[in-house]
Parts: C-alpha cells; structure tokens; sequence
C-alpha cells in the first residue's frame, strides 16, 4: 500500500514542479475561489474545520477531492515542510491521480476519494 501511496504523492509532486499545483490551504482555498483547480488533496490530519471549509467549496465547484496521508508526507511530495492541502490544477494529472487511485479499488461513487492512513 505504502508504493501505491508514493505514485500519488509521486505524480503530486510533479504537478507542484511543473507549476500546476496550488501547495497551502491558503493557495487551495483560492485556486477553488478561481475554478483552477481539477483535484483537491487533503491531509488525513488536518483540522475538522479546515476540512469541512475546503470540501465545500469542492462541493460547490464539484471538484473531486481526496485525503491520504499525513501533512509532512504531503508536504514533503510538494518540496515543503509540510502542508494540509494541495489542489492540482492541470485536468490531465488530476485525472492520472484519480485513475491512479481507483485502480487500487477505493472508488466511490460520488467521485470522492477518501486514502486510508
């Protein structure tokens, strides 16, 4: 499970490289606002509130999200000390993301995503 988790983080940290991924809540909450974002990647450990902020804003766009990890791995894919939310804002690695991850069986119906820890 632990490969599967670091091709994701893998391809996040490729879109941070190639500048289409907005890396802090902050940059999220605005590439949301902008209808930049493909996908919302969140940490496993962030705050309730936060959470709950940036997924209905995903609601609102009907932006597909997805919570793995902890913040220093998600951090760390994204050259950072540690972060809590990223969004990927190129609609092809979003998508390679999402396919990557429901080909491991964790689909949803609703097009969230939700990782185990």
């Amino acid at each position: 499970m632990s490969g599967d988790l670091n091709k994701v983080l893998n391809l996040i940290g490729l879109a941070q490289k190639s500048g289409r991924a907005s890396a802090g809540t902050v940059a999220a909450q605005n590439s949301l606002i902008r209808h930049r974002a493909h996908l919302l990647v969140l940490s496993g450990d962030m705050s309730e509130k936060t959470r709950e902020s940036l997924i209905a804003n995903c609601k609102k766009q009907k932006v597909p999200w997805l919570v793995l990890g902890d913040k220093y791995s998600l951090g760390n894919s994204v050259g950072k000390a540690y972060r809590v939310a990223v969004t990927i804002n190129d609609e092809g690695l979003a998508r390679s993301i999402i396919d990557l991850v429901t080909s491991m069986g964790d689909e949803n119906s609703t097009g969230v995503v939700e990782w185990p820890k």
